[in-house]
This record gives structure tokens, sequence and C-alpha cells, in this order.
């Protein structure tokens, strides 16, 4: 390992050492004022692209804070893209309950069901500051609760975009990636290069650097709601100079692929442009796949310095004295796996899981430190769980858990409506999942039993890539109809099923 790497984990350790220090203090000090929450989020990052888990990846920030925090090892998102997760996220509701069901989707600000996180917030007295991308969907939207509001992409009535105020830096960006296709998303996107521009000409160094300009210019003394979103490591992989120095290429470990001639997924067949993906990386050599899935890493090492710096920033100004920290992530990425699947769109693991974790100087008591959480963790209990530990009452009940309980089930849930005419839905513990595809409804309500159409179930200890189908095998039979049974239970609790 360079001694460039070594120096940056040294620096990251030395932040979280001596906020670890504060957590005596605070613990110490009885204060009424409500604690600071901090919401850092990041696009399409893999569950097990973290130092904690995966040795190949370089991620301080993260491993420190999990070490001081809870890790939710179980973690899924509600919808696996980005439009219908951040929507479940933000909102509390299933996708089936918020009406977004794809990225086509969105809602209008006088539809919005319930109270979106930051209105929460907001009426309960917080500051409340917003970074990023939230990408609530097709339609214009104002900050939905964001006092102050940057975006590097889509305007909100109210907020900044990099377009508004740096221009020239956005163009620089939109042409450095302009053949890299929608979304960042072709092979070009995939495979990547060394940027040439400078970090705050990318859209996420630009947000980070307006992010740490406002903590430290900051002067209110309300509690501090501040959400933080990237658009990487999802596609395109143009790297800034420097984090890719942090890895060898050569040793760089990428998918495996299993022994089919052709592709064997029920619940997502022919979609996620398979027929681009497959033609390309089905010939491509080994270093470019050992390229692109190093850039991949080095996108995530990067998002993990620029939240480094922005909790010390947060450090310098005595914003993180009393406060809850909370990391996630949309969605997962393919990065090849299953027969040359790339980023999202279906209900495999790495897809659907999520690294999540709570820490900060205003973690729980009850809660222990430097431990891994098994039991049940979706997107959609975020809020629930930032209310609960502000002790804001809910404007209208969430079916989502509060993740400071250790009385959750064990079973996690995501949908999928990609496929035309269909949905998909999973039920997943620790160690089995099962997929239902039911014949989609037009109004996606009113499902049966008889709307089945077929399924997936898949042994995860045994099988954790998920090639083995055993759906409907004498095997696991009874095991299948009892996941069956709390998975329509689950979706009669979302008024979806018709008995």
């Amino acid at each position: 390992m360079k001694s460039s790497t070594l120096l940056y984990i040294f620096l990251i350790s030395l932040l979280v050492i001596s906020c670890k220090k504060e957590v005596s203090k605070s613990s110490e000090k009885k204060t009424e004022k409500r604690p600071n929450i901090i919401f850092l989020m990041d696009d399409q990052h893999r569950f097990d692209a973290l130092g904690m888990i995966n040795k190949q990846v370089i991620t301080p920030t993260l491993d420190s804070l999990a070490k001081d925090g809870v890790f939710y090892g179980q973690a899924v998102c509600q919808a696996p893209m980005c439009v219908p997760s951040r929507n479940s996220m933000m909102l509390g509701l299933y996708p089936n309950q918020s009406g977004v069901y794809r990225n086509s989707d969105g809602i209008k600000d006088e539809d919005v069901p319930v109270k979106t996180m930051a209105e929460y917030f907001k009426e309960a007295g917080y500051e409340t500051a917003g970074f990023g991308k939230t990408h609530w969907g097709k339609h214009r939207t104002n900050t939905r609760g964001f006092e102050t509001r940057y975006t590097s992409e889509i305007k909100e009535e109210g907020g900044i975009t990099m377009l508004e105020m740096n221009p020239e830096a956005k163009k620089k960006y939109d042409d450095e990636i302009a053949d890299m296709g929608p979304g960042e998303e072709n092979n070009l996107g995939y495979l990547g290069f060394t940027s040439k521009l400078e970090e705050d000409e990318h859209r996420d160094g630009w947000v980070t650097k307006q992010a740490i300009n406002y903590i430290k210019k900051r002067k209110d003394k309300r509690p501090l709601f501040l959400y933080l979103s990237y658009m990487k490591p999802h596609a395109g992989h143009n790297v800034p100079k420097g984090y890719e120095d942090f890895y060898d290429a050569d040793t760089i470990k990428y998918a495996m692929q299993p022994n089919w001639t052709e592709d064997n997924s029920p619940h997502s067949k022919g979609v996620n442009r398979r027929d681009m993906y497959k033609e390309y990386w089905s010939k491509a050599s080994k270093k470019d796949w050992q390229l692109m899935t190093m850039r991949y890493y080095a996108n995530v090492t990067w998002i993990d310095d620029m939240m480094g710096r922005t909790l010390a920033a947060l450090k310098e100004k005595g914003l993180l004295e009393n406060t809850l920290i909370v990391y996630t992530s949309d969605h997962g990425e393919m990065l090849g796996e299953r027969f040359y699947k790339f980023n999202k769109y279906n209900l495999y693991d790495a897809s659907v899981r999520i690294p999540m974790l709570l820490a900060g100087t205003a973690l729980p008591k009850d809660l222990k430190r430097n431990s891994i959480d098994n039991l049940s963790a979706e997107n959609t209990d975020l809020l629930p769980t930032l209310l609960d530990f502000a002790e804001i009452k809910q404007d209208k009940p969430l079916l989502g858990e509060s993740l400071l309980s250790n009385k959750r089930n064990e079973a996690t849930f995501a949908a999928l409506h990609e496929r035309e005419g269909e949905a998909a839905f999973m039920w997943r513990t620790e160690n089995y999942k099962l997929i239902l595809v039911l014949n989609r409804k037009a109004n996606a309500t009113n499902y049966t039993e008889k709307d089945i159409i077929t399924g997936e179930f898949f042994n995860l200890k045994e099988d954790p890539k998920e090639w083995n189908n055993l759906y409907n095998s004498d095997e696991i039979k009874e095991l299948q109809n009892s996941y069956k049974k709390e998975l329509l239970a689950h979706l009669e609790k979302q008024g979806l099923l018709v008995q």
C-alpha cells in the first residue's frame, strides 16, 4: 500500500478517535437541545464495497463510523432504482404506497401524500440544509422542506444548481462524460478513465465544496438536520486524479460468471440494457474487467474521502458533539455479476442490498457500538427511526420499523415494476430469499394469490451468488410456502392484496 494511502487512513482515524473521546463527554452532559442529525448517502453503492467487508476496498471514513456505531448487515432498498428508492426513503413509504414505481414516475408537490423527511425536521424546529441528489422524479419540485438547498443537476424551486452557480465547471463535466451514454452507464461509462478535471468541477466535488462552505459559515443556533447525497459511485467511472493510485488494478478480483448460455433471471430477464452489456463484457479482457471494477472502488474511496472531510468540518465547528450520523445508499450495483448484469433493476443481492449504519455521539446508549445488527433493515425504516430518535410524532402511521428497536422483523421486502405487465416482490432473510412474479394490475393493487406467475427461491448461505433457483423444488416446498404466506401478508399490510 502506498504511503499516501497510509497517511489518508491515519488522518481519518484521528478524526474518529477524537470523535470517540467526545462520546463520553457528551453522554455525561444532559442537554435539552435536540441532537443534530447528519444524513449521508451515495448512489449505487454495493453492500460489500466497504473495507470492513471487502479488503480490496479502501473506505476508512465509513469503516470508522461502523466501528463507532451499528452496521445493519442485512439492509435493503425498497426498489432497486433511483427515483422510487429515494421517494421511499424520504417519505417512509413503499413504492406501492407512494405510487412511484419506476424512474419515469414522480409526485407533484401538491400530491405528496405525507410529510417529507426535511419537512418533519423543519417543523420540529431544526435548521434543514440539503446538498446533492434527491431525484424526486419527472416533476419539477420545490425543496420539500430544505431551507438551504444545493443540487448539482436537477433544479428545485428555491434551491441553487451547479449550472447556475458554476456554469463553466458544469459544462466541462458534461463534455467529459458526453460519450458515456444515458446515465453515464454505457460500456465506456463502466470501463471509465482518469478524469482530467479538478475535483470541484465534478458534480459531487462541487456539492461537497458547497456543504463545507455552508458548515464553516453557519451561525444558526437551531439543531441541524444536514443531508449530503452523492451521485457516485454510480457510473461513469471518470475518477478524479489520485484515487486510482490507492489501488493495484492487477490484483483486483472481479465478477465470476455462472456456466449459463443465456440469462436465467425469471423476474428481470431482458431489462437492464442486457444486450449491450453482454455483447461487450462477454468478450472484454481480464484487464478491462479489473480496470472497471477498480475504478468503481476508486469512486467509492473518493466519496468516502469527501464524507470524511465534511465530518471534519462539522467537528471543527462543534457540530458533532451531540449528533446522530446516518449513512445509506439508494441501491446496489451488479458490476457484471450473474451473466453480465450491470447497474440494478433486479432483486438479486448485489442490486437490492445496501450498506447502512448509525453512528455519532448521540447514538442511544442501548445500541452497542462496533456491532452488526442482522435483523431487518430497510430504507423505509430510516424516517421512522429518525422521528423516534428526535421524539417527533408521525403525521400519518408509517409501516417502517425503528432501527433503534431490537424487536424488529427478521425479513426484508423490496419490489420491482420494471418488466411490462409484471410486478416482482422479494421477501428476504439472512438465510433465504423468495421472489414472486405476479401479473401486474393496472393500478398495481388488488392482487390475489392467483396472480402469481412464477418465482425464485435461493438458499443464500449455500448459494450467495444466487445461481441455483430452488423455486417449487421438493426440498424447500414447506419453507417456500412459509415465506410466501409472510410475503403475501406484507402485501396485504400495504393494501395490495385481496383475499
